[in-house]
């Protein structure tokens, strides 16, 4: 099993994913825009990817899987397990935000995690704020799928996946959403920033 720990300091240049992914992403934000639920069952919203997924979920530890795994991977026995680690976390001299954020809460998840951001290198902390994330977003919660999905796709993660896996918790946000239009409206920024961050490893 890989151990995510264990992660090289040096930052690999993000590899641009296939443009065929990101065109579907687009087309998937443009369905969006209409604000119903049902659009996300548009076949517009099936991103491409490699088949089979290059990562197994039984290759990897759990504090890794926020950034190898994309959301339809998860099934009960992925999300029990993603509970189970965090409940078997304590994070010494965390503060009140790490410990609710262990536990759940998904506001304080939120915060953490954005507190790494911009990340740079893997560490374990930065896992585990994010495997955080992650439960939450599992849970349903549409703001944390969100952040999962930006910090997903803005972060070099060593791979060239990142865009998949970031439409994938962009399209699990909003499948939960309450607000699909004004979700759709925060994706549309997500993709923008995508699509520049693209272009600027083109030029790197």
């Amino acid at each position: 099993m890989t151990d995510p720990t264990k992660v090289s300091g040096r930052k690999p240049r993000h590899q641009k994913t296939s443009n065929a992914a990101t065109d579907d992403l687009e087309a998937a934000l443009r369905a969006a825009s209409v604000g119903q639920r049902a659009s996300v069952d548009n076949p517009a919203w099936r991103v491409e990817r490699p088949a089979p997924w290059p990562f197994k979920a039984q290759d990897i530890s759990p504090l890794a899987w926020w950034r190898t795994l994309p959301s339809d991977l998860f099934r009960d026995p992925e999300r029990l397990l993603v509970l189970a680690t965090l409940d078997g976390i304590t994070v010494l001299n965390g503060g009140a935000e790490c410990a609710a954020a262990l536990k759940a809460n998904a506001i304080a998840a939120i915060g953490l995690t954005l507190s790494f951001v911009p990340i740079t290198e893997m560490t374990l902390k930065t896992d585990i704020a994010m495997t955080a994330l992650l439960g939450c977003a599992l849970a349903g919660d549409a703001a944390a799928a969100l952040v999962l999905a930006q910090i997903v796709g803005l972060t070099d993660l060593g791979h060239a996946y990142g865009t998949e896996l970031a439409a994938s918790w962009y399209t699990h946000g909003l499948r939960h959403s309450a607000n699909p239009r004004k979700f759709s409206q925060a994706g549309t920024t997500l993709l923008a920033a995508l699509r520049k961050r693209e272009r600027d490893g083109d030029r790197a």
